[in-house]
Formats: C-alpha cells, structure tokens, sequence
C-alpha cells in the first residue's frame, strides 16, 4: 500500500494489512509523526508509480456534541436524511475522543457540556494536529457579545442559535463544507 504523510507530504510504501484492520498507524520516516490512517475514509488508488494519488469520494462525517439529547437527535436526524455520516457525542470527554478517532469533516459543538465544556474542546481540538483544521460550528442557546469575540478569535467556522437549528442546521452546514 502506498500512501502519502499528511504532514510532510512524502510518499511511503507500507507492508500489506490485513482485511480485518480499518485503521493503522505508522510512523513516517522523513519527519517522525506518527501518522494514522482510516482505510475506508483515508484510502487512496495509486498507478504504476508512486507519485499518482487519488483520493477516493467518502460520505462527509459529522460529529454532533450536545448534552441534550434532544437537541443532538433533531441535529443527527437532519444531517442523516441529507446524507451525511452521523457521530453523537453526549459530553466534551466523548466529543474529542470522537474527534481524535474517526477525524469528522465538520464538529456542531455545544458550549456548555459535562466533563468537558465546548471552550475546551475548541482549545483541544485547535492544537492538535491532523484535527485542528476541522471546521466547527458551535451551537448554543447563549448569545452574547463577549462570547461571540472569543469563539471568532478561536477560529470557529460559525454560530447556530439552537432555537433556529431546524431552519438553518442544513444550510450553515453545506456552506461551511463546500466552503
């Protein structure tokens, strides 16, 4: 299998996996990442030489953090008869450890979660390599100035009153990925 580091960009050629594996990690030679690897998401077809890469089409993934689950049904709901892969996440703890392991393509964040809040998670997921270009759209039924400055200096990809996530959760989420 011939793959490309998604942090130097050099090309390496691992040994055969077996069937059963989904993800693998390695670590790359040239710049010492350990580098993981989601066979469905992840895989990619090569020619006769190494250089060649194409990147199959996947399903866009979406994590949905919220501690209330009726919020985090109507949102999964939504997303899912549109087509996309849906992950649920029920505390801060659980999002990132979602986030970390099946890298979604875009976070609908609550602020004010157990365990862990919103705020960190943010903080966690901004830090992180491979992740922390993970766009994020935060979802809350606070809004104040003061928050809003923080979250725009953080990066977040955009704001959705939860009051409104019926009318407005498919488009905020469509521009968000088709940029």
């Amino acid at each position: 299998m011939v793959v490309r580091c998604p942090h130097c960009k050099s090309v390496i050629r691992l040994r055969e996996v077996d069937g059963q594996s989904r993800v693998i990690k390695y670590l790359c030679s040239d710049c010492q990442e350990i580098v993981r690897i989601d066979l469905l998401q992840d895989e990619v077809k090569t020619s006769s030489t190494s250089d060649s890469f194409e990147k199959t089409e996947h399903r866009k993934k979406i994590l949905v953090a919220d501690d209330t689950i009726t919020v985090r049904k109507v949102a999964a709901g939504i997303l899912a008869s549109a087509g996309y892969d849906v992950l649920e996440a029920e505390d801060g703890r659980q999002a990132l450890d979602l986030v970390q392991k099946e890298h979604p393509d875009l976070i609908l964040l609550d602020l004010l979660m157990p365990k862990m809040t919103g705020f960190d998670v943010l903080r966690e997921v901004k830090k992180t390599g491979r992740i922390k270009e993970t766009p994020i759209l935060i979802m809350s039924g606070v809004f104040k100035k003061d928050v809003m400055d923080f979250l725009q200096a953080s990066g977040v990809a955009g704001f959705l009153d939860k009051e409104q996530i019926k009318d407005s959760l498919l488009f905020r989420v469509q521009q968000i990925l088709t940029g």
